[in-house]
Parts: structure tokens; sequence; C-alpha cells
């Protein structure tokens, strides 16, 4: 492993019996953080024990956990209960408690947890997702790893500087909760793991002495593959779930702020939001001309594969992000924010560009647009990227690395 990577580059010589602990059933890899779950269970199940614990958001999610039997040992999902999450959010205002973490403080699990352990005795805990850290925290003699992906706490303090109060208030007092909550988790775990380079510096400047790795996010190669079909021109995607934060406010922005600057100049330009759940602002922007909404579809590839350009406008984002990987892997140029950009590990123009200011981006937009050539040779260029950086088996060797450190 390469200076810094921070454990040694041994290899795993025995099978552990791995606790694998997450915020969502890890199936399937349909959004940011399962398509991370899946894979880095996906990987470890085959060398290992995996007795899976998670919460799981609603009756859908609990649907999920059949896609998982005969991959894991067992898998254990108790769905956090809405009113109830909302409640011990409530109360935590009052307690000091973060929000994030007591929404998701199920007792069913807990109790799961307690009974398992006594019983099966695992080698390690796997956590991802710093708001279910809490049912690993009680087992401190056991080696426990914690995959933060990003610092939740930052993008809380973020939400608090972009949201008028009260809420951006809330959002703020979340923001510092959660980074004490992250510093006591990272120097009481044994390891922790970030998405990105950029994710661990923060990490470093914050939570300083506390063991850390980069394990990035990879994409699968073989599925996000082109089929070479006719692109609808001037076709504009973007795609991600349409209830979460960052993507309403980035397809909102992108669709008032952006689209009519750069239908000005390619009046066939549409833009089209694929992604489940859409909020009532989302949907609203159908209304506008050159603008459709898809809800949710069985497959993101067709709606990649008919489109020109992939723009990703997050003004609030924190790591590298998997629909920016699979539009790459999919051969499509890119346009983004600069706060997207640098979390990835891409130079500009290595199949990505970036602006911030809404005139900026539509120029580069249309720049794309307009010629097909440049366009062509971006999306190779975006294609040769993930392949060169982004395969899973790679990125997951990091992984290994850790746990080996952890369990010699």
């Amino acid at each position: 492993m390469k200076s810094g990577d921070g454990v040694d580059g041994v290899t795993q010589a025995r099978r552990l019996r791995i606790f694998f602990i997450a915020q969502r059933v890890p199936f399937p890899p349909d959004r940011g953080d399962k398509i991370i779950t899946f894979n880095n269970l996906r990987h470890l199940a085959r060398h290992h024990e995996v007795h899976v614990y998670c919460t799981a958001d609603g009756a859908e999610d609990m649907a999920n956990v059949e896609g998982l039997r005969g991959m894991v040992a067992s898998i254990t999902a108790v769905p956090v209960q809405g009113w109830r999450g909302k409640l011990r959010a409530l109360l935590a205002l009052v307690t000091g408690r973060p929000l994030s973490v007591a929404m998701m403080d199920e007792p069913a699990l807990h109790a799961a947890m307690r009974r398992d352990f006594a019983r099966l005795k695992p080698d390690l805990l796997f956590v991802f997702s710093s708001n279910v850290a809490q049912y690993a925290m009680p087992f401190t003699g056991t080696p426990r790893v914690m995959h933060f992906a990003d610092l939740d706490s930052q993008k809380w303090t973020r939400y608090g500087d972009e949201v008028r109060p009260p809420m951006g208030w809330i959002y703020a007092i979340e923001g510092r909760r959660l980074l004490a909550y992250e510093r006591e988790v990272a120097y009481g775990f044994s390891h922790s793991l970030l998405c990105t380079d950029a994710e661990r510096a923060d990490f470093e400047r914050l939570i300083p002495g506390a063991p850390v790795s980069t394990a990035a996010a990879g994409v699968d190669l073989a599925y996000f593959t082109s089929a070479g079909v006719a692109k609808a021109p001037g076709g504009l995607v973007f795609t991600g779930v349409m209830d979460y934060l960052p993507n309403v406010d980035a397809v909102s922005w992108f669709a008032t702020d952006i689209l009519p600057l750069v239908r000005a100049e390619v009046p066939e330009a549409h833009f089209v939001i694929c992604g489940s759940r859409p909020t009532p602002a989302v949907l609203a922007l159908a209304a506008l001309p050159g603008v459709t909404v898809t809800g949710r579809v069985p497959d993101v590839r067709p709606y990649l594969d008919a489109a020109e350009v992939f723009v990703a406008p997050l003004r609030i984002a924190r790591g590298i992000q998997n629909k920016v990987l699979e539009a790459m892997s999919m051969g499509l140029p890119v346009v983004s924010s600069v706060q997207v950009w640098r979390g990835t590990d891409f130079a500009a123009g290595q199949g990505i560009e970036a602006a911030d200011e809404p005139a900026a981006f539509a120029a580069l937009v249309v720049g794309l647009l307009r010629d097909g050539g440049r366009r062509a040779e971006m999306g190779r260029i975006s294609r040769e990227a993930v392949e060169r950086d982004h395969a899973w088996a790679a990125k997951l060797k990091v992984i290994d690395r850790v746990i080996a450190a952890a369990c010699p």
C-alpha cells in the first residue's frame, strides 16, 4: 500500500466471522450508499462468514432482504419506524444527542446484536455510516472498522449554511453534534475508511491522529457499459434519489437558472431528471420547457445511454458521486459543479468539466452539445478514466488490508 494509507500491505490469511452493520438493506445497489455497501458486502462474503445487521428504510426496503439470501450467513433487518424515529430525533434536540443517530436507534436491532454477539462471538465488526455506529459501540473488546464514506457532520454543517432558519439552525446544531460523535467513533474504533483523499484530508484535520485510509468507490464496469444506441439530440440527464436535499437543490437550480441559458443557444436541449421518490418541488419542474421527470425507473442505463451529456450541478456535495462514475462508465461527458469535480480524482477535462456560475455552466454544456467530436472524445476519456481508476476489484483490496491489520 502507498505511503499514508495507514495500514501495511498484508494479506488476510484466515476466514473471519464478521458482523456487517449498515443503515439500509445493502440491496439492490441502486443508490449511493447501497452501491458501496453491496459491493463491500459481496466482496467480504466471498472470503468470510458475514452476518448483516441493518435498519431498513420502510417496507419497501424490508422486501429487499430476500436479495441477500444465499450471499451471507444471516441478515437481520429492522425497519425504522417513521413516527418513532421522528419522535426520537425531536427528543434529541433537548438531550444533546445527534438527531440522525437518535432517529436510527432501534431497540430491536440492539437486542439482536447483543444476542448474536454472545452466541457467535464475531472476530470483527464492520460498520457503514456513522449513524449506525451506535450498534457496535458497546463491543469495545472486538476489532471495529468504521466506513464513514464521507463525514456526514460536514454535510449537515453545509446544510446549515445554505438553508434558512429555523431548519438552518437545526442543521448547524446537528453538524456540531455529529462531528463530536464522529470523533468518539474514530478514536474508539480500530480504523476508519473514507471514499476520497479529499474526505480523508478533512478527517485528518478534524480528527487528528485517528487511523484512517481511503477506500475509493468503484463502479460496475460490465454493467454500466453503453449499448451504442442513438443519442437524443440535445439530451441532458441527471440521475439520483429525488427526495434527497442536495439532488433536489441541484435539479431545481439547473432547470430554472441554467437550462434556459442552454436552450437559448441549443433550442432542442432537454433535461431528464431520472430517479425515484421525486418531491412535489421536483415534479413541478416538469412544467418547465424542456424538462422531463421520470420518477422511479427499473434501469437508469437507457436514460444515460440516450443522453449526450450528464450534468451534476450539485451545490451541496460530499465525496465522490456514484452517479458521476456510472455516467462516465457509460461513456458520457460530464459537466458538474466545482464541488462535485473536487470530490473526484480526475483532472479537469479528464471526462469532466466544472463551473459554478450559471452562465459558465451553461457555456460548458452548450459547447459539448454543439461539438460532436469533442463530446465523443470526452466520452472516450470518461470510460478510460473509470476503467483505470475505479474498478471495484482494485478498490476493495484496501479493505482487505485494513481488516487484516485489525485482525492479525
